[in-house]
Protein backbone atom coordinates (compact mmCIF):
# COMPACT_ATOMS: atom_id res chain seq x y z
CA UNK A 1 0.00 0.00 0.00
CA UNK A 2 1.07 3.59 -0.59
CA UNK A 3 1.26 5.94 2.36
CA UNK A 4 -2.00 7.59 1.25
CA UNK A 5 -3.73 4.20 1.15
CA UNK A 6 -2.37 3.43 4.63
CA UNK A 7 -3.63 6.77 5.96
CA UNK A 8 -7.06 6.31 4.39
CA UNK A 9 -7.43 2.78 5.74
CA UNK A 10 -6.50 3.82 9.28
CA UNK A 11 -8.73 6.90 9.13
CA UNK A 12 -11.68 4.79 8.00
CA UNK A 13 -11.21 2.40 10.92
CA UNK A 14 -10.69 4.93 13.72
CA UNK A 15 -13.55 7.19 12.54
CA UNK A 16 -16.04 4.32 12.32
CA UNK A 17 -18.40 4.66 15.29
CA UNK A 18 -18.93 0.90 15.20
CA UNK A 19 -15.23 0.23 15.76
CA UNK A 20 -14.33 -1.12 19.16
CA UNK A 21 -11.05 -1.83 20.90
CA UNK A 22 -9.91 -5.15 22.29
CA UNK A 23 -6.80 -5.45 24.42
CA UNK A 24 -4.76 -8.66 24.37
CA UNK A 25 -1.85 -9.47 26.66
CA UNK A 26 1.11 -11.37 25.25
CA UNK A 27 2.64 -13.47 28.03
CA UNK A 28 6.01 -15.20 27.83
CA UNK A 29 5.77 -18.32 29.96
CA UNK A 30 8.68 -20.78 30.05
CA UNK A 31 10.02 -19.37 26.80
CA UNK A 32 6.70 -19.71 24.96
CA UNK A 33 4.24 -16.98 24.02
CA UNK A 34 0.60 -17.09 25.06
CA UNK A 35 -2.30 -14.77 24.27
CA UNK A 36 -4.79 -13.54 26.87
CA UNK A 37 -7.84 -11.36 26.34
CA UNK A 38 -7.97 -8.50 28.84
CA UNK A 39 -11.37 -7.99 30.44
CA UNK A 40 -11.49 -4.18 30.54
CA UNK A 41 -14.32 -2.27 32.21
CA UNK A 42 -16.59 -1.10 29.38
CA UNK A 43 -18.37 2.08 30.39
CA UNK A 44 -15.39 4.36 31.13
CA UNK A 45 -12.02 2.62 30.78
CA UNK A 46 -12.54 1.07 27.34
CA UNK A 47 -13.62 4.28 25.53
CA UNK A 48 -10.68 6.16 27.07
CA UNK A 49 -8.29 3.39 26.07
CA UNK A 50 -9.59 3.43 22.49
CA UNK A 51 -9.28 7.21 22.33
CA UNK A 52 -5.71 6.96 23.63
CA UNK A 53 -4.54 4.85 20.69
CA UNK A 54 -6.77 6.53 18.09
CA UNK A 55 -5.33 9.94 18.97
CA UNK A 56 -1.80 8.62 18.57
CA UNK A 57 -2.68 7.09 15.19
CA UNK A 58 -4.09 10.41 14.05
CA UNK A 59 -1.06 12.38 15.21
CA UNK A 60 1.65 9.98 14.02
CA UNK A 61 0.12 8.84 10.71
CA UNK A 62 -3.23 10.27 9.56
CA UNK A 63 -2.44 13.97 10.18
CA UNK A 64 1.32 13.65 9.75
CA UNK A 65 2.30 15.21 6.42
CA UNK A 66 5.91 14.07 6.85
CA UNK A 67 5.29 10.34 7.31
CA UNK A 68 6.41 8.08 4.46
CA UNK A 69 6.35 4.39 3.61
CA UNK A 70 9.69 2.57 3.31
CA UNK A 71 10.94 -0.98 2.82
CA UNK A 72 12.53 -2.67 5.81
CA UNK A 73 14.93 -4.77 3.74
CA UNK A 74 16.41 -1.90 1.76
CA UNK A 75 15.82 1.55 3.22
CA UNK A 76 18.03 3.32 5.76
CA UNK A 77 16.56 4.51 9.04
CA UNK A 78 14.80 7.84 8.57
CA UNK A 79 12.48 9.87 10.82
CA UNK A 80 8.72 9.76 10.23
CA UNK A 81 8.87 6.42 8.45
CA UNK A 82 6.70 3.31 8.38
CA UNK A 83 8.76 0.33 7.28
CA UNK A 84 6.95 -2.38 5.38
CA UNK A 85 8.09 -5.74 6.77
CA UNK A 86 9.17 -7.44 3.54
CA UNK A 87 11.29 -10.29 4.89
CA UNK A 88 10.12 -13.86 4.26
CA UNK A 89 10.89 -14.89 7.84
CA UNK A 90 9.57 -13.60 11.14
CA UNK A 91 11.41 -13.77 14.47
CA UNK A 92 9.77 -15.99 17.08
CA UNK A 93 9.09 -12.98 19.31
CA UNK A 94 6.88 -11.59 16.56
CA UNK A 95 5.01 -14.84 15.97
CA UNK A 96 1.75 -14.07 17.78
CA UNK A 97 1.45 -10.66 16.17
CA UNK A 98 2.21 -12.01 12.70
CA UNK A 99 -0.40 -14.76 13.10
CA UNK A 100 -2.98 -12.63 14.93
CA UNK A 101 -6.53 -13.05 13.58
CA UNK A 102 -9.42 -11.36 15.35
CA UNK A 103 -11.87 -14.17 14.44
CA UNK A 104 -9.84 -16.65 16.50
CA UNK A 105 -8.36 -14.19 19.00
CA UNK A 106 -11.80 -13.40 20.45
CA UNK A 107 -11.89 -16.97 21.73
CA UNK A 108 -8.59 -16.60 23.59
CA UNK A 109 -8.69 -17.33 27.32
CA UNK A 110 -9.19 -14.24 29.47
CA UNK A 111 -6.40 -13.04 31.71
CA UNK A 112 -7.04 -14.48 35.16
CA UNK A 113 -5.15 -13.04 38.12
CA UNK A 114 -5.51 -16.36 39.99
CA UNK A 115 -3.76 -18.30 37.20
CA UNK A 116 -1.73 -15.76 35.20
CA UNK A 117 1.07 -13.51 36.38
CA UNK A 118 1.68 -9.98 35.12
CA UNK A 119 5.40 -10.52 35.69
CA UNK A 120 5.32 -12.67 32.53
CA UNK A 121 3.82 -9.84 30.47
CA UNK A 122 5.84 -9.34 27.26
CA UNK A 123 3.66 -6.97 25.28
CA UNK A 124 0.20 -6.01 24.06
CA UNK A 125 -1.78 -6.51 20.89
CA UNK A 126 -4.41 -3.81 20.48
CA UNK A 127 -7.16 -4.48 17.96
CA UNK A 128 -9.31 -1.58 16.71
CA UNK A 129 -12.21 -2.20 14.32
CA UNK A 130 -14.95 -4.74 13.84
CA UNK A 131 -14.95 -8.41 12.93
CA UNK A 132 -14.65 -7.62 9.21
CA UNK A 133 -12.25 -4.69 9.08
CA UNK A 134 -9.70 -3.48 11.56
CA UNK A 135 -6.07 -2.91 12.45
CA UNK A 136 -3.74 -4.42 15.02
CA UNK A 137 -1.05 -2.64 17.01
CA UNK A 138 1.86 -4.17 18.88
CA UNK A 139 3.12 -2.43 21.99
CA UNK A 140 6.14 -3.73 23.90
CA UNK A 141 5.75 -3.91 27.66
CA UNK A 142 8.60 -2.92 29.95
CA UNK A 143 8.84 -3.90 33.60
CA UNK A 144 9.06 -0.23 34.60
CA UNK A 145 5.44 0.15 33.41
CA UNK A 146 4.21 -2.44 35.94
CA UNK A 147 3.60 -1.22 39.47
CA UNK A 148 3.41 -4.17 41.86
CA UNK A 149 0.83 -4.30 44.61
CA UNK A 150 3.56 -4.27 47.30
CA UNK A 151 4.87 -0.90 46.06
CA UNK A 152 4.40 2.15 48.23
CA UNK A 153 2.59 4.75 46.12
CA UNK A 154 1.94 8.37 46.96
CA UNK A 155 -0.83 10.14 45.09
CA UNK A 156 -1.34 13.89 44.93
CA UNK A 157 -4.85 15.05 45.83
CA UNK A 158 -5.82 18.08 43.77
CA UNK A 159 -8.22 19.39 46.39
CA UNK A 160 -5.71 19.01 49.21
CA UNK A 161 -2.19 20.18 49.93
CA UNK A 162 -0.93 16.73 50.70
CA UNK A 163 0.11 13.38 49.28
CA UNK A 164 -1.80 10.28 50.33
CA UNK A 165 -0.99 6.62 50.04
CA UNK A 166 -2.55 4.96 47.02
CA UNK A 167 -3.47 1.32 47.58
CA UNK A 168 -4.63 -1.34 45.15
CA UNK A 169 -3.60 -4.38 43.17
CA UNK A 170 -0.97 -4.53 40.41
CA UNK A 171 -1.16 -1.54 38.06
CA UNK A 172 -0.20 -1.38 34.38
CA UNK A 173 0.74 2.03 33.06
CA UNK A 174 -0.33 2.51 29.44
CA UNK A 175 0.02 5.30 26.91
CA UNK A 176 -1.03 5.40 23.27
CA UNK A 177 2.37 4.72 21.74
CA UNK A 178 3.00 1.56 19.73
CA UNK A 179 5.81 0.07 17.64
CA UNK A 180 4.19 -2.06 14.91
CA UNK A 181 0.91 -1.91 13.01
CA UNK A 182 -0.79 -4.62 10.95
CA UNK A 183 -3.13 -3.64 8.11
CA UNK A 184 -4.64 -6.11 5.64
CA UNK A 185 -2.13 -8.82 6.63
CA UNK A 186 0.82 -6.47 6.09
CA UNK A 187 3.03 -5.45 9.01
CA UNK A 188 4.59 -1.98 9.17
CA UNK A 189 7.26 -1.03 11.69
CA UNK A 190 7.32 2.42 13.26
CA UNK A 191 10.06 1.81 15.85
CA UNK A 192 13.07 -0.04 14.42
CA UNK A 193 14.85 0.01 17.78
CA UNK A 194 12.19 -2.13 19.46
CA UNK A 195 12.12 -4.53 16.51
CA UNK A 196 15.87 -5.04 16.65
CA UNK A 197 16.49 -4.95 20.40
CA UNK A 198 13.37 -6.59 21.82
CA UNK A 199 11.76 -8.71 19.11
CA UNK A 200 14.61 -10.91 17.93
CA UNK A 201 15.04 -9.24 14.53
CA UNK A 202 18.82 -8.98 14.99
CA UNK A 203 19.23 -12.66 14.12
CA UNK A 204 17.50 -12.12 10.77
CA UNK A 205 19.73 -9.12 10.05
CA UNK A 206 22.84 -11.21 10.74
CA UNK A 207 21.52 -14.01 8.55
CA UNK A 208 20.86 -11.60 5.66
CA UNK A 209 24.28 -9.99 6.14
CA UNK A 210 26.01 -13.39 5.92
CA UNK A 211 24.12 -14.12 2.69
CA UNK A 212 25.42 -10.85 1.22
CA UNK A 213 28.99 -11.75 2.20
CA UNK A 214 28.61 -15.02 0.29
CA UNK A 215 27.46 -13.05 -2.77
CA UNK A 216 30.41 -10.66 -2.43
CA UNK A 217 32.79 -13.60 -2.13
CA UNK A 218 31.40 -15.15 -5.31
CA UNK A 219 31.98 -11.82 -7.06
CA UNK A 220 35.69 -12.20 -6.29
CA UNK A 221 36.23 -8.53 -5.54
CA UNK A 222 37.62 -8.65 -1.97
CA UNK A 223 40.97 -10.21 -1.16
CA UNK A 224 40.29 -10.63 2.59
CA UNK A 225 36.57 -11.46 2.83
CA UNK A 226 36.95 -12.26 6.56
CA UNK A 227 37.31 -8.52 7.14
CA UNK A 228 33.57 -8.22 6.47
CA UNK A 229 32.62 -11.32 8.45
CA UNK A 230 34.43 -9.89 11.48
CA UNK A 231 31.99 -6.94 11.53
CA UNK A 232 28.76 -8.99 11.60
CA UNK A 233 28.34 -8.55 15.36
CA UNK A 234 28.32 -4.78 14.84
CA UNK A 235 24.57 -4.27 14.38
CA UNK A 236 24.88 -0.97 12.50
CA UNK A 237 27.35 -2.48 10.03
CA UNK A 238 25.34 -5.71 9.69
CA UNK A 239 22.19 -3.69 8.97
CA UNK A 240 23.92 -1.76 6.17
CA UNK A 241 25.42 -4.96 4.80
CA UNK A 242 22.10 -6.82 4.84
CA UNK A 243 20.41 -4.15 2.72
CA UNK A 244 22.89 -4.29 -0.15
CA UNK A 245 21.53 -7.26 -2.06
CA UNK A 246 17.93 -6.02 -1.92
CA UNK A 247 18.59 -2.39 -2.79
CA UNK A 248 21.79 -2.21 -4.85
CA UNK A 249 21.72 -1.77 -8.61
CA UNK A 250 25.29 -3.14 -8.58
CA UNK A 251 23.95 -6.63 -7.91
CA UNK A 252 20.75 -6.13 -9.89
CA UNK A 253 22.72 -5.25 -13.04
CA UNK A 254 25.28 -8.00 -12.33
CA UNK A 255 28.28 -5.71 -12.70
CA UNK A 256 31.63 -7.46 -12.84
CA UNK A 257 34.40 -7.07 -10.26
CA UNK A 258 36.48 -5.29 -12.91
CA UNK A 259 33.77 -2.70 -13.57
CA UNK A 260 33.33 -2.02 -9.85
CA UNK A 261 37.07 -1.69 -9.18
CA UNK A 262 37.55 0.66 -12.14
CA UNK A 263 34.74 2.85 -10.79
CA UNK A 264 36.38 2.94 -7.34
CA UNK A 265 39.68 4.04 -8.90
CA UNK A 266 38.34 6.64 -11.30
CA UNK A 267 35.55 8.29 -9.30
CA UNK A 268 36.63 11.35 -7.33
CA UNK A 269 34.32 10.49 -4.42
CA UNK A 270 36.15 7.18 -3.90
CA UNK A 271 39.59 7.66 -5.37
CA UNK A 272 42.30 6.89 -2.81
CA UNK A 273 39.98 5.23 -0.29
CA UNK A 274 40.95 1.63 -1.05
CA UNK A 275 44.01 -0.56 -1.17
CA UNK A 276 44.33 -3.07 -3.99
CA UNK A 277 46.23 -6.29 -4.54
CA UNK A 278 49.43 -6.19 -6.55
CA UNK A 279 47.49 -7.34 -9.60
CA UNK A 280 45.00 -4.49 -9.03
CA UNK A 281 42.09 -6.93 -9.41
CA UNK A 282 40.86 -7.11 -5.80
CA UNK A 283 40.22 -4.71 -2.94
CA UNK A 284 41.94 -5.10 0.43
CA UNK A 285 39.87 -3.95 3.41
CA UNK A 286 42.15 -3.02 6.29
CA UNK A 287 40.29 -0.31 8.21
CA UNK A 288 36.71 0.33 9.31
CA UNK A 289 36.67 3.43 7.11
CA UNK A 290 37.54 1.30 4.09
CA UNK A 291 34.85 -1.23 4.98
CA UNK A 292 32.18 1.46 5.23
CA UNK A 293 33.34 2.99 1.94
CA UNK A 294 33.11 -0.47 0.36
CA UNK A 295 29.49 -0.80 1.51
CA UNK A 296 28.70 2.59 -0.04
CA UNK A 297 30.37 1.42 -3.24
CA UNK A 298 28.34 -1.79 -3.46
CA UNK A 299 25.14 0.01 -2.50
CA UNK A 300 25.69 2.52 -5.31
CA UNK A 301 25.28 5.36 -2.83
CA UNK A 302 26.55 8.04 -5.17
CA UNK A 303 24.66 10.77 -7.00
CA UNK A 304 26.36 13.32 -9.17
CA UNK A 305 24.82 16.76 -9.48
CA UNK A 306 24.32 17.84 -13.08
CA UNK A 307 24.58 21.44 -11.88
CA UNK A 308 27.76 21.34 -9.80
CA UNK A 309 29.26 17.97 -10.82
CA UNK A 310 29.65 17.20 -7.07
CA UNK A 311 29.01 13.73 -5.65
CA UNK A 312 26.46 13.18 -2.88
CA UNK A 313 25.51 10.27 -0.66
CA UNK A 314 22.25 8.93 -2.11
CA UNK A 315 20.48 8.59 1.24
CA UNK A 316 21.56 11.65 3.20
CA UNK A 317 22.80 13.90 0.35
CA UNK A 318 25.84 14.67 2.46
CA UNK A 319 28.68 15.88 0.26
CA UNK A 320 31.40 13.27 -0.21
CA UNK A 321 34.88 14.72 -0.46
CA UNK A 322 37.48 13.06 -2.64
Amino acid sequence: MTIDEIKNDIAEIVSDLASTLQLYLVLKVDGKYELRLADVEDSEAMPELKNLFCEDLKASIIDNNEVKECRLSRDEEQPNSLYQYDYDEYPEDLGLFHEFDITTAVNSPRFDFTEDNLSTLFGFIIYIGNMNHGLSLFKKHYSIALIKRDSFLLGAKKDKRRFEKFSGDDIIRLNGTWQLIRLKDQIYVKDLGVLEKNLGFTKLIEKAAKAVIISIESLGIVENIDALSDEIENLSFARKLSRIQASSAVFAKELTANEIINFSKNTSALRGQFQYTEAQDKIILSTKKQKNAFLRLLNDDFLRSELTSEYYAANSKDSIKA
